[in-house]
């Protein structure tokens, strides 16, 4: 129906003027008012009474899924450590080709890994320039110095010419070479194996545990495996002294706290002191073994089953045997990823924003966290093509309204969260 004014020509913006009492009657009494249906005319009424349309905020609840939701290779740095003692000579040659093998199977079963070998004899090799890591270091298929062609990508979107993904070339070696030790020894040093100091020694040095994956051996988000392969036992930090009893050099360890302390420095080498392992490689046994005589590795073995880590009998297993156990046991460290950045469903209002974290994805059990730039959240607005997950790697590239975490409140592992928030440009009814 059409509101006529005057006879025969349409009211101008009738339809958009409001119906107040007065212009009702006056329209009656000149008998220029068709009656509209009684549902139409309730409903310009009502929208008349009214007046302009606002927009109020509407109640969000954003919920974030767990950080370890997404897959990507797991990554490890591997220090292989071998006896230098001269009973090992018969086992060495083999180990050139068992490497390979070793490594092969790692990538095989999709980890990011580096790989170098050290020597445990009592050559010092705490500096780079007694002990060289140039052209000795091993890596997977996921690092770009790789090939283009046989490159793998660790994640969806990586990108071959991101620097993070390359180790410092000059230390990518073309194949294992078994290690030795860069100093003049005698035989008789020779079977002086200083194994965790070595070790412990090695990974403390400023080009290998540089802090950044990219110039040093050490990635900070990589899981760390030491293993000691030997037919000796270790003899590191204690004193070597003349036994006229028995006619020959013997040795006594040090103080038990020196070992515990050493073995803290490797566990200190990582965040989280689960992602250190040690693995040992030796004779259960004092016997003859390999043609050779042997003495039982038991501080190996207790370094082993002090670091999360086990220990296979060289002298009942082969060499490639007993890196295949290791290499299956490995499998067992992955690092959890990280999430540091949650993203909205649609733009919040900053001041009804509120973060609930669920850890391990316990929804029964809620904590809030604070809006802090140290431990909590902040709101960060509208951000393109952000990476969302920051470890083991940055990877989850979005766009949208986030929220950044910060130190211990981002998501770990199966952790997850839930972004309660009043959105703005919601419309509904006044």
């Amino acid at each position: 129906m059409l509101l006529i004014d005057p006879p025969g020509k349409p009211l101008s913006g009738a339809l958009l003027a409001p119906f107040t009492p007065e212009r009702l009657n006056f329209m009656k009494k000149r008998n220029q008012f068709i009656p509209l249906p009684a549902l139409a005319l309730s409903t310009l009424m009502a929208l008349s009474a009214c007046g302009p349309q606002g927009f109020v905020p509407a109640s969000i609840r954003s919920h974030q899924t767990a950080a370890g939701s997404t897959l990507i290779p797991a990554k490890v740095d591997i220090v292989f450590g071998v006896s230098q003692n001269l009973a090992m000579l018969n086992i060495a040659p083999g180990l050139q080709n068992e490497i390979p093998q070793f490594l092969q199977n790692l990538q095989n079963s999709g980890w990011d890994y580096r790989f170098v070998g050290i020597p445990l004899g009592d050559a010092q090799i705490n500096t780079p320039a007694l002990f060289p890591i140039t052209n000795k270091v091993s890596v997977s298929q996921y690092d770009t110095n790789t090939p283009v062609a046989s490159w793998l990508a660790p994640f969806p979107g990586a990108l071959y010419t991101d620097p993070s993904l390359k180790m410092l070339p000059s230390l990518l070696a073309s194949a294992f070479t078994y290690p030795q030790p860069t100093v003049a020894s005698t035989s008789a040093v020779y079977g002086r194996e200083s194994g965790l100091r070595n070790q412990v020694e090695f990974l403390s040095r400023s080009d290998v545990n540089t802090g950044n994956g990219q110039t040093g051996f050490l990635r900070p988000d990589a899981a760390l495996a030491v293993i000691s392969l030997s037919n000796g036992d270790d003899r590191s930090y204690g004193t070597w002294y003349w036994n006229s009893t028995f006619q020959r050099t013997m040795w006594a360890p040090a103080a038990q706290t020196t070992y515990d302390n050493a073995l803290n420095t490797l566990r200190g080498l990582k965040t989280s002191a689960s992602s250190v392992k040690y693995y040992s490689v030796v004779s259960h046994l004092t016997t003859n073994c390999r043609g050779y005589g042997t003495w039982s590795g038991i501080r190996y073995e207790d370094y082993a089953n002090q670091m999360n880590g086990r220990t296979v009998d060289l002298c009942s297993v082969p060499v490639s045997s007993a890196l295949s156990t290791i290499a299956e046991d490995i499998q067992g460290t992955p690092l959890p990823y990280r999430r540091n950045f949650l993203v909205l469903d649609s733009e919040p209002q900053e001041s009804t924003l509120r973060v609930i974290r669920y850890a391990n994805g316990d929804t029964s059990n809620p904590v809030e966290i604070p809006n802090d730039a140290t431990n909590g959240w902040t709101y960060s607005g509208y951000l393109t093509n952000q990476y969302t997950i920051d470890s083991p790697i940055s990877m989850d590239q979005r766009t949208g309204y986030m929220v950044e975490l910060h130190g211990t409140a981002r998501l770990n592992g199966a952790d997850s969260a839930d972004v309660l928030y009043q959105a703005i440009g919601n419309p509904t009814a006044q």
